[in-house]
């Protein structure tokens, strides 16, 4: 049966789910409900340098709800912070506890934090009281220990925070190996606040073996698996995997996002670097996107970029 009540966010990825790539994924394709934009990392100084918020600015949103995303582990920082997101229209900004990436969870941000609930209960006792915005936070179940996230809940629950999005693998794991669902149901039992589940939503089969396991969730991150197979939203809300006109869509999706990063970065080079980047994930399902991912990676002109892209597509077909 087809489930069209879930909500569907696309998560935050670094680098590559920008605003270019939001606005034209809304043009391209349906199903999505909410945007997460990649996080803001919080600054020390009176005033926040414009630059930071640009990827979160009204005129650049594709048309769906947005949702910014800070990364930080100071209180007045993070606060100053809201206060200049809400000054640009938003009501909500998620606290990345998540970002499993070693030089950032050294410092102790993102997930970085997990293992430090004291640090975590001391920054929301102060954000909850003095932000406009309201908080939702990203969390994994640990850096190392999945207990840490069920030691970290007592805090989470003091709190009156819009949302937890849970992705259940620890930070040194990163991607690796499968979600813990075991352990998602763990903190799930536990926290009472509104939780979202993030983590290796790829296909039809996993979002139902997940709904199905626990039915009262209606909120979905989709990250990797959304990017390598742009329909996913909408073959879940349609419980249908068959896409027609698959490649051509992709190609039209494919030439709005370089149009785009054409007229804004300077030179070959940065825009190859976004489009490489794109096609990390959106060469998954193709079934020679291996081949052709492999030609554009020694790639150095646009033109030769596109020749490849071009030739690669006519052959094409999608797999997923």
């Amino acid at each position: 049966m087809p489930d069209s009540n879930p909500t569907l966010i696309l998560a935050p990825m670094r680098g590559i789910t920008t605003m270019f790539y939001r606005q034209a994924f809304v043009r391209h394709f349906q199903g999505l409900d909410v945007e997460m934009a990649p996080f803001i990392s919080t600054v020390s100084a009176e005033r926040i340098n414009p630059k930071l918020l640009k990827d979160v600015l009204p005129e650049n949103n594709s048309g769906l709800p947005l949702i910014p995303q800070v990364i930080g582990n100071k209180a007045d920082d993070f606060v100053q912070m809201n206060i200049a997101l809400h000054g640009l229209g938003y009501d909500e900004v998620n606290w990345n506890m998540g970002c499993p990436h070693k030089p950032i969870r050294k410092k102790r941000r993102g997930s970085g934090l997990l293992p430090y609930p004291d640090t975590v209960d001391a920054i929301l006792d102060q954000v909850c009281e003095r932000s406009p915005c309201r908080i939702s936070v990203k969390v994994r179940l640990g850096v190392s220990d999945k207990s840490e996230l069920m030691k970290l809940i007592p805090v989470l629950n003091k709190y009156p925070l819009s949302e937890v999005i849970v992705h259940p693998r620890t930070a040194e794991q990163m991607y690796d190996g499968t979600v813990d669902l075991d352990a998602f149901e763990e903190a799930y039992s536990a926290l009472e606040r509104p939780v979202c589940y993030n983590g290796d939503i790829n296909s039809l089969a996993f979002y139902q073996t997940v709904k199905t396991r626990f039915p009262a969730i209606d909120r979905f991150m989709l990250g990797r698996g959304l990017l390598a197979n742009p329909f996913l939203c909408e073959v879940i809300k349609a419980g249908n995997p068959k896409t027609d006109n698959a490649v051509q869509r992709i190609a039209d999706f494919h030439e709005d996002v370089l149009s785009s990063y054409a007229g804004y970065l300077d030179g070959d080079h940065p825009v190859l670097g976004k489009m490489k980047e794109f096609w990390t994930y959106q060469a998954t399902y193709l079934s020679n996107g291996r081949k052709m991912f492999k030609k554009l990676k020694k790639t150095e002109r646009l033109n030769t970029y596109k020749a490849i892209v071009s030739e690669f597509l006519a052959e094409a077909e999608w797999t997923a």
